[in-house]
């Protein structure tokens, strides 16, 4: 089956690549086409253009001439419109591994000479020549004098001309530019030229009926309801000052300190009424255990240690004194669970509490299962059908993987030489993710072909507004309008996938698993 190129990917793959902006090919020519913004995953195909894209060339089109070539030709192959030119040209297409084709394309004689006589007079209309009006020369005399100039035209119409009609003629499923390897020109003979191109791979879907799954079958006990509310208390809990007046391991502590190594004070290691939770782990080692058992208004030097990894490398792995006063004690003060917590939530009652949380566990749960579920399938589905992916789109996505995690890890404090090192450790491993991530896409592309599985409009709708809805309302009006133009495409997307996945499992054999509650 050789289907189109998927829509989008999993919601793990967003983000935009694009293609290099010129590609080089042979003889000093290249062949560029300013490909579309894409989804790292998404193989676009030449009638696939964003509309802004298209907007581009046909502006591109209403004014094509130009009064002289660049010492590097350029190729637009998105500006050239050919019709009716299959009978005149000659096109074999040669598939490669990894879908890539080699194209071979031939112009007959008759049609180069054709060309060539077009570009002179396209060239006479833009001519300067002395003696004569700009535009207005004799068509012998540019002849004579703008020959390179013509040839060099013809041959860029015969290229992109040639390019467009073997995809449209072949029905070639292009997901990347066209690069032409050799080509042959001369004003008096056919003119010979072969490109290569990537195309959506062509498989047979397998496997997607009546999927083997399993599923623990889990059920919410009072149990779990009762420790959700607890830890609902808990975080609705307030600090107090305690009435004891020796510290123990569940107090918080409020402390002012100093850190000394060698005698010397330690820049940014100084602090007043810091809160410390003692119950929780620390990140300078020894701590909390000097601490412990202080009176309240007491002054202690504790031995601490930082840890090997400390970001400050010439604290990492030693030893320090910090000099710390104990200035008071706090705990925590949770909540008694009753009706009058109940309402301080908004409920009318305890009972009314404790039902919604049961229905956020039941919910939970849900999800949770529907997540193991999915898990399983793609598992499953990646390997019923193993086929080749296009390598540009592997690499797309495979960036596209490393900058999501660059961004995250930054976020957490990593340095930029650690990031370096964790991803060229790690960039095997990514590649093969986004080569399953790309694969996964044609697979569930075909599933929505094959089960006529899409999204309607009133569905992409409603998951717009429920987006826009929980954004901020100075976010909303901007939303709206996003949400109008390529990012409807995603939630259109995100709705068809789940809607693929829910098929899946409906049409699943599900072997439950008895685990009792959770």
């Amino acid at each position: 089956m050789q289907t189109r190129p998927p829509r989008r990917m999993p919601a793990r793959a967003y983000g935009f690549n694009s293609l290099p902006a010129q590609i080089k090919i042979k003889e000093g020519w290249a062949l560029q086409t300013r490909p579309p913004r894409r989804m790292p995953v998404r193989a676009y195909g030449f009638n696939s253009l964003p509309a802004h894209v298209k907007q581009e060339l046909a502006d591109a089109r209403k004014g094509s001439g130009f009064n002289s070539l660049p010492a590097q030709k350029i190729l637009r192959m998105d500006s050239i419109m050919a019709f009716g030119l299959s009978s005149e040209i000659k096109i074999k297409v040669n598939p490669d591994k990894d879908c890539v084709h080699t194209v071979s394309v031939e112009w007959p004689t008759e049609k180069v000479k054709e060309k060539i006589e077009e570009a002179f007079v396209s060239v006479q209309g833009q001519a300067k020549i002395p003696g004569f009006r700009p535009g207005k020369s004799p068509l012998e005399l540019v002849k004579k004098s703008f020959q390179e100039t013509a040839y060099a035209r013809a041959q860029d119409i015969l290229l992109r001309e040639g390019v467009t009609e073997a995809i449209k003629v072949k029905k070639i499923n292009a997901v990347s530019t066209p690069v032409v390897q050799t080509f042959q020109f001369s004003p008096d003979q056919p003119f010979q030229f072969e490109f290569k191109v990537e195309v959506v791979p062509n498989f047979k879907l397998s496997g997607h009926k009546g999927l083997k799954l399993s599923q623990v079958s889990k059920s919410i006990t009072e149990e779990n309801v009762e420790k959700s509310l607890k830890n609902i208390a808990d975080a609705n809990a307030q600090l107090i000052e305690s009435e004891q007046k020796t510290l123990s391991p569940h107090h918080f502590a409020v402390v002012s300190y100093e850190g000394f190594l060698d005698g010397k004070s330690i820049p940014g290691a100084k602090a007043d009424n810091f809160l410390m939770d003692l119950s929780a782990p620390q990140a300078i080692s020894g701590l909390t255990e000097g601490l412990i058992g202080a009176q309240v208004g007491e002054e202690r030097d504790v031995t601490v240690k930082f840890p090997e990894d400390s970001p400050a490398k010439d604290l990492a792995g030693k030893d320090a004194i910090f000099k710390v006063k104990l200035v008071t004690i706090k705990e925590k003060k949770t909540p008694a669970i009753d009706d009058d917590f109940a309402k301080d939530l908004g409920f009318d009652s305890l009972a009314a509490l404790k039902a919604k949380v049961r229905e956020n566990l039941e919910a939970d749960l849900k999800q949770s299962q529907k997540r193991e579920l999915g898990k399983q399938i793609t598992e499953k589905l990646l390997e019923e059908n193993k086929f080749p992916v296009p390598l540009s789109l592997i690499e797309d996505q495979t960036k596209h993987i490393i900058n999501r995690q660059q961004s995250r890890l930054l976020r957490q404090g990593l340095t930029k030489e650690d990031l370096d090192k964790l991803t060229a450790q790690n960039l095997e491993a990514t590649k093969k993710q986004a080569e399953k991530d790309i694969r996964l896409a044609y697979i569930l592309d075909s599933i929505s072909e094959s089960e006529k599985i899409s999204a309607t409009e009133a569905e992409i709708q409603r998951s717009i507004e429920e987006i826009i809805s929980r954004a901020e309302p100075s976010e909303q009006a901007v939303l709206k309008i996003a949400f109008q133009g390529e990012y409807k495409a995603r939630v259109q997307n995100e709705v068809r996938e789940k809607k693929i996945f829910e098929w899946l499992i409906q049409n699943a054999k599900i072997k439950p698993i008895t685990d009792g509650s959770t």
